[in-house]
Formats: structure tokens, sequence, C-alpha cells
């Protein structure tokens, strides 16, 4: 088998994983190479995607990926069915082709990760962005990782996608009305709707009128943010430009902290 077949049969046991009977957990892949690319500091070159660390503690425990070993374990059938790839190939793989089977751009995506063997590979705990701050905040994880703002305004449309858990961030409630596709809805709605602060026992979060939706904290702040809000205003009159940079900033994202990897065509 060529690579061409067999990336295509990696992508095809990828999408029966995601998308079945039992539900879509595309929204959850994408967070899922989100939270294991996202711990890389370019001041030490340690985190990243490489290694698959979040198979160990202490990074398996971090509150901040609570939730995400039921997709760790919907991606076990992947690597049992493909036993030769890493972890850290399955989940920036799935992570990708689920950007595309939401409705979002294609993501370029390499392969030649390996995983770590213990948890001593494992990141500092505490690097992943926390939804309670405002854009200060923003910028020093994402400059951390070696983004720019238009890059961190890019990225953070990914949350058209999915919802948040009580159980799981304690936050409660989908950002958009269709939260299996991917699109610049988020950043209309961001910039449309009158938020206003949740009345509830959770942490704070802001709803629109009707209850349904909701923002964090991180995600009105790129309202209240000059630099910020002219991309937020850009991606909403610019669906396209949205999907060019979101999948830019998307590999880019997957790839810090890599070396060695083989460029994959998921066309």
């Amino acid at each position: 088998m060529d690579d061409q077949m067999y990336v295509n049969a990696v992508k095809s046991d990828i999408r029966k994983a995601l998308v079945n009977q039992k539900g879509n957990s595309c929204p959850l892949a994408v967070r899922l190479a989100w939270h294991a690319s996202g711990t890389y500091s370019k001041h030490d070159d340690t985190g990243g995607s490489y290694g698959a660390t979040m198979r160990f503690p202490p990074e398996k425990e971090d509150g901040a990926n609570a939730g995400l070993d039921i997709e760790r374990d919907i991606l076990q059938e992947v690597k049992r069915q493909h036993p030769d790839l890493s972890y850290a190939d399955i989940w920036t793989l799935a992570g990708a082709h689920a950007i595309e089977i939401a409705g979002g751009p294609p993501i370029e995506h390499k392969l030649g990760r390996t995983d770590a063997q213990d948890g001593s590979a494992c990141p500092a705990v505490g690097r992943l962005p926390d939804a309670s701050q405002g854009a200060e905040h923003l910028r020093e994880v994402f400059y951390r990782m070696g983004f720019n703002d238009q890059e961190i305004v890019a990225l953070s449309g990914a949350h058209a996608l999915g919802r948040c858990h009580p159980d799981a961030s304690g936050y409660s409630g989908p950002w958009t009305p269709t939260p299996t596709r991917l699109t610049n809805g988020y950043f209309a709605l961001l910039l449309a709707v009158p938020w206003t602060i949740k009345e509830w026992d959770g942490p704070m979060q802001f709803e629109d009128p009707s209850g349904k939706l909701m923002m964090l904290p991180s995600d009105i702040a790129l309202l209240q943010d000059k630099t910020f809000r002219q991309y937020v205003v850009t991606y909403s009159k610019d669906n396209q430009l949205f999907f060019t940079d979101f999948a830019a900033a998307f590999q880019k994202l997957e790839e810090l902290g890599t070396k060695n990897l083989k460029q994959v065509n998921l066309v």
C-alpha cells in the first residue's frame, strides 16, 4: 500500500470513529488535537503534540483536559487498526480531518511524530488558555507558542464547534446553534448579539437573549481588545479568509515542537 492509500485508509477509519450512530465527536477531536499541541513553549522547546504525553499524569489529570479521555478512548480503535501509527499522529490527524468533516478547510498534515514512553516528557501543567481570563492572558499563552494577534483570533474561531459541559470545564452550552459545523458564524455572533452575564451558580459566562448560546470571558475579550476586535470584524465578513487563516494557524499549532515530519495529502 502506497503512502496515499495508507493515509486514505486511516482517514476513513477516523471518520467512522468520529461520526456514527453513537454521535459526532468531531468537536472533541479538534479539542484533543488542540490541547495536545497547545502546551508548546518556544522558550525551552518543550510541549506540543510530539509524544502524545496526555496519556500520562500530570498532563492527563490537568483540569483543562477534563473530558478528553472520551476522545482518546474513541480514537483507541484507530490505533488498534493502525498499530504502527503513533498516538501523536492519530490525534493530530483526527483533529485535522475532523475540521474538514465539519465543513471547514482542508488542513495540511504531516506524519512522523513518535510517542513518549512515560510521563517524564509531560510539559508543565497550566500552559493552556484559561477561559476566565482576558486579552493579556491570551497573548501571554499564545505568544509563548509563537503566534501573533491575527492567529490568536483565527484559532479562536474553533469555538464555532462543540459546547461546554459543567462536569468538564464548569461552563455550559454551545457557542453557536450549529456546533458540528465550522463557519465564521462564531465571529458574527460575537459582534451581533447583546451578550449579558449569565445568572447561575457556575463560573462567569455570557449568554444570548434566548439563554441557549454562550460565550466565555476569553471570547468577550476578543471584542474588548481593539486589535483583536479588528480581526473579529474581518472574519465575520469573510468566511473564506477565515478558513485560509485558520487552516494555516491550525497546521502551525499541530506542528509546534515537532521535527522530521513527512507531508501527506489529505485531499
